[in-house]
């Protein structure tokens, strides 16, 4: 009876021309390829290789043999690694990491349910994150802005502007006016008179979209409150009339339902992109990672 391992070493000779190339790929000596091949030519009945100064030549047997069995292998073998990877999947616990404002958009009802075991790691230090992922305590993570290692994937999965969002109530007529008339000047003094939320004291948002918008380092704006996580700012804006500077993308879902309003979103900020980023030898957790975001 033929064994189902002396064929995988069969199309791996037949593909290497070598017995030697074979065997690196297998992970087996070159005597073990050697001793399989030649069973299976006694279970077959003919020669399947012609030995060279370098390496094999297949015979026409060889040549109609795999014909017969190439279809049947790789499917087999997409199979195996389909199980394979579903048993990873369920079974080992992966570690992802992100930072606290981008958990609800990128991660809330998108990943949880398809692991069985998974524990979020929170990092709002981007470089931080990405040396997590570096040295294999992470084994995943997205983060802002491209790292390019040989050590680690990278790949972009969306992009998101910063914007302004207020409670529904407010009214932006005369700012809507402003805008329209590309009214730098006076579109700034309109924010400066609104109650300000922010989720860092530091207010990094603002910094960066003054800088941008208006071309000013520091805004004239004084922050009426502080709630150090994005999501929960947005929550409270949803309550109580004020304005605050956030991704769209986390943002969205509260416009999409009305509970907050787009007040401005400038043609002149650029757009943050977000990368998933993981070790090489987490390749397999990375691709099951990927195909959810694509």
């Amino acid at each position: 009876m033929v064994n189902l391992e002396w064929y995988r070493t069969f199309k791996a000779v037949y593909k290497h021309r070598s017995y030697s190339k074979a065997a690196e790929e297998l992970f087996l000596t070159q005597p073990t390829v050697s001793n399989q091949m030649s069973m299976l030519e006694a279970a077959v009945g003919h020669k399947l290789f012609t030995r060279k100064s370098k390496g094999v030549v297949p015979t026409e047997n060889a040549k109609f043999l795999n014909n017969l069995i190439i279809e049947s292998l790789d499917t087999l073998e997409k199979v195996e690694a389909s199980y394979s990877r579903s048993v990873q999947k369920e079974e080992r616990l992966y570690t992802f990491g992100i930072s606290e404002d981008l958990y609800k958009s990128f991660v809330s009802d998108k990943i949880l349910t398809s692991f069985k075991h998974l524990s979020i790691h929170f990092e709002n230090d981007n470089k931080k994150l990405f040396e997590l992922v570096n040295q294999g305590e992470v084994d995943a993570a997205i983060v802002r802005g491209d790292f390019q290692t040989y050590d680690v994937l990278s790949q972009k999965i969306g992009s998101s502007k910063l914007v302004v969002v207020g409670h529904p109530n407010l009214k932006t007529e005369e700012l809507d006016q402003y805008i329209q008339q590309n009214d730098l000047k006076n579109i700034q003094k309109w924010l400066e008179h609104q109650t300000w939320f922010s989720h860092m004291s530091t207010n990094p948002f603002i910094k960066f979209f003054w800088l941008h918008c208006f071309n000013k380092k520091r805004p004239k704006i004084f922050t009426n409150y502080v709630i150090p996580n994005e999501y929960f700012m947005l929550q409270e804006i949803t309550k109580i009339e004020g304005v605050a500077i956030t991704l769209k993308e986390n943002a969205q879902a509260f416009i999409d339902d009305q509970s907050l309003k787009l007040i401005w979103e400038s043609d002149n900020y650029p757009d943050r992109d977000y990368y998933l980023i993981a070790h090489k030898k987490q390749e397999v957790f990375y691709e099951m990672l990927f195909g959810l975001y694509t």
